[in-house]
């Protein structure tokens, strides 16, 4: 039905379409501004039409056509922002495979459409990487297997928090707050009634790495050096925001208890 309802509209409005689904969902996998705007403009550059230009900003995303038709003007709010580097990986390679003459603009719109609705990973396993990499940056940061063990039941707490707190539709800030807080008192927990010996500090420094905003932090920094002040800007302040709400999580939980 999709798929119809495609062809049965202009070749320059299927692009536009095209450009703006790309844009959108590398926005929100947390791509850089001046990736997304080279994408799109691959994309737009397959209707040959002489004018057109994308103009993206952390949040949203314009683009204008100038076609046959008259001039096609879309703008998009993106609020959702995540870091997903594989999807934006396979956006790329659409866009340059349209670009090269590999597929056409019908078949591109349909594959960028099931990017961007696939989830790369669900559930459990989405829970276990809490875990994972709670446990793993413990070990690189020295610590011995009993501190490993409470980092790890720290990120489950941590994961099994987000997933209650989620479909009650909190903002990032609280969600990391309250997130970070479960750890923190988990870890504390553990030290304060059964094991007194483990190294708190390294526990929690390893605790918190799910969230830590590190690749938001580069790509606020790319951003900044290829000129998109605003983005740099923007990015560099939800940074701050997510280091805040931690801090705020393992403080809390240390006046607790």
């Amino acid at each position: 039905m999709a798929e119809e309802k495609n062809m049965s509209k202009s070749l320059e409005r299927v692009v536009a379409e095209t450009a703006m689904l790309a844009g959108e969902t590398m926005l929100i996998a947390g791509a850089e501004i001046s990736r997304v705007e080279d994408t799109m403009n691959r994309i737009l550059d397959y209707s040959k039409c002489d004018s057109h230009t994308a103009f993206v900003l952390a949040t949203g995303i314009t683009l204008t056509l100038d076609s046959d038709e008259g001039l096609i003007t879309m703008s998009k709010r993106v609020p959702e922002r995540t870091t997903n580097i594989n999807r934006i990986y396979l956006v790329n390679n659409v866009s340059r495979a349209l670009s090269s003459g590999k597929t056409d603009i019908y078949t591109a719109y349909k594959e960028i459409k099931r990017i961007k609705d696939v989830r790369q990973f669900r559930g459990v396993l989405y829970g276990l990487s809490f875990v994972g990499v709670a446990l793993f940056f413990t070990m690189m940061l020295g610590g011995d297997f009993t501190d490993c063990v409470v980092a790890g039941v720290g990120g489950l707490a941590m994961a099994v928090t987000q997933w209650v707190l989620v479909p009650f539709g909190f903002n990032s800030f609280f969600l990391n707050m309250i997130s970070t807080f479960a750890m923190t008192l988990t870890a504390i927990g553990f030290q304060r009634f059964l094991l007194p010996g483990i190294n708190l500090d390294l526990v929690i420094i390893g605790g918190i790495m799910p969230i830590v905003p590190g690749v938001i932090f580069t790509t606020a920094m790319r951003d900044t050096l290829n000129g998109d002040y605003t983005a740099g800007v923007s990015r560099g302040l939800e940074t701050g925001v997510v280091a805040f709400a931690v801090a705020v999580g393992v403080a809390l939980a240390y006046v607790i208890l």
